[in-house]
């Protein structure tokens, strides 16, 4: 084994990684310093698929590429609804469960798939998974999530901000007939 092997292999196993909830904080803290959710979204989807990579990677334990794919979506959803349980703005806290629940949906995964399939030199998800490359796969996915954001949030909840009230829930007194 070489020493440029043995440090690189070294490196992996040690390296300074995310803490589970860095994604989530930064994205409530973007929040609250003013930025509406699709800005927010857009400035840490670096770090919110950087944390879910390295999430889905320490879990698995190799196989097939479908069941890092789970393993991806999943922590991608546990960290939006991390953050609308931080985020305490009952409008910005429906947006981002919106936004959690469409990481499930069909078009999302079947994206999802197709990048982590591009990522890892694989043809179809069933492969098995013989080396994996994080920093390949958070490039991937963070592409995929900025390139998604219209799939994933509507565009009334990409502008809205923390303590904003939306005209649309504002009701304007409707007259009332007179008595006769």
């Amino acid at each position: 084994m070489s020493p440029l092997n043995a440090l690189s292999t070294v490196w992996r196993q040690y390296r300074p990684r995310p803490s589970p909830h860095t994604g989530s904080r930064q994205l409530v803290a973007a929040l609250q310093d003013g930025a509406s959710l699709g800005e927010a979204l857009q400035h840490t989807a670096a770090m919110l698929a950087r944390v879910s990579v390295h999430e889905a990677a320490s879990r698995f334990e190799g196989g097939v590429l479908a069941l890092f794919i789970v393993e991806v979506r999943d922590s991608l959803r546990r960290q939006l609804l991390e953050a609308c349980a931080g985020v305490k703005d009952a409008a910005m806290a429906s947006a981002l469960r919106s936004a959690a629940n469409a990481v499930h949906d069909d078009t999302f995964v079947q994206h999802l798939i197709n990048s982590l399939l591009t990522a890892t030199d694989l043809y179809v998800e069933s492969m098995p998974v013989v080396s994996l490359n994080e920093s390949r796969c958070s490039r991937e996915v963070t592409a995929l999530f900025q390139r998604s954001l219209c799939v994933l949030i509507s565009r009334s909840d990409a502008a809205r901000r923390c303590g904003e009230r939306t005209r649309r829930v504002e009701f304007v007194p409707m007259p009332q007939p007179s008595r006769p």
